[in-house]
């Protein structure tokens, strides 16, 4: 599936007139997905591979939705002996959510590894945040002029920059939707909500399945729209000042088929 093109479909949480409500339902569905799949022992290595190359250790994620990996992935790297400060930012900040993962791990970890987050808008193409920028499971989102843009707005600014996705390949998007279709029909009872969004979870779920549905075809688009290394290395061969950065391209072995970019400024 490498060497076919990508096809850039749109997911039903990005449109507009998608309710807030659904949005922010669908992506607490995808970080529980996170959790329970332990995406972090995965999507960890990249971001600990940029740290042993220099990058910031003041991490800046963008797109960060309802929390996404990231927190997770810091609690891996902490017990790993890797120490950082992570910032969580979106488009769409869903502050509450940020809140709920900023108490979580201050609860889990100590004073050298700490989470806050961006309460307004932050333009993932014109980051004005300093340090270290993640991406994870949102790059796909991105049309290849936008993608261009976020990272030449990196090299622009040299900062440091990890992109990691799901690797585009026929068994994922034969598999990964039906699973994790299956795991928003069987995590719904356990998510933490208050109870009028709980309630609706609960019919959105199992009387009326809008989110079960929403999940199965947003995942075939997202592994229809994933980028395939070839169109990474275009990508930032085609950048302005490129040679100033030393990028790596690669895919993590295991279940996630986590595919990464890093890109770090050249001293």
């Amino acid at each position: 599936m490498e060497s076919l093109p990508r096809i850039d479909f749109v997911e039903l949480h990005d449109l507009d007139r998608t309710p807030a409500v659904l949005r922010t339902l669908h992506t607490e569905s995808i970080a529980l997905i996170y959790k329970l799949t332990n995406a972090a022992r995965e999507y960890s290595v990249p971001l600990a591979l940029a740290l042993r190359l220099g990058a910031d250790h003041r991490i800046v994620d963008l797109c960060a939705g309802s929390g996404g990996p990231l927190p997770l992935i810091q609690r891996r790297l902490h017990g790993e002996g890797v120490h950082t400060q992570v910032t969580l930012t979106d488009l769409v900040p869903n502050v509450r959510a940020f809140q709920r993962v900023q108490a979580a791990n201050r609860s889990a970890l100590p004073d050298c590894c700490s989470v806050d987050f961006e309460p307004s808008s932050v333009d993932a193409t014109d980051c004005r945040v300093e340090g270290t920028r993640t991406i994870y499971g949102a790059f796909h989102h991105f049309p290849p002029a936008l993608a261009r843009r976020m990272l030449q707005n990196a090299v622009d600014t040299r900062s440091p920059m990890v992109v990691v996705d799901t690797k585009r390949s026929f068994l994922y998007v034969l598999l990964f939707p039906f699973l994790t279709t299956l795991a928003v029909l069987l995590s719904a009872p356990f998510q933490r909500n208050p109870l009028p969004r709980y309630l609706l979870r609960l019919v959105l779920t199992y009387l009326v399945p809008v989110l079960p549905f929403m999940m199965f075809l947003d995942s075939v688009v997202s592994f229809l729209r994933m980028y395939g290394r070839a169109e990474l290395r275009r990508m930032v061969d085609g950048l302005d000042n490129t040679e100033s950065f030393t990028w790596k391209i690669g895919v993590v072995p295991g279940f996630t088929g986590a595919q990464y970019l890093i890109g770090i400024p050249r001293a």
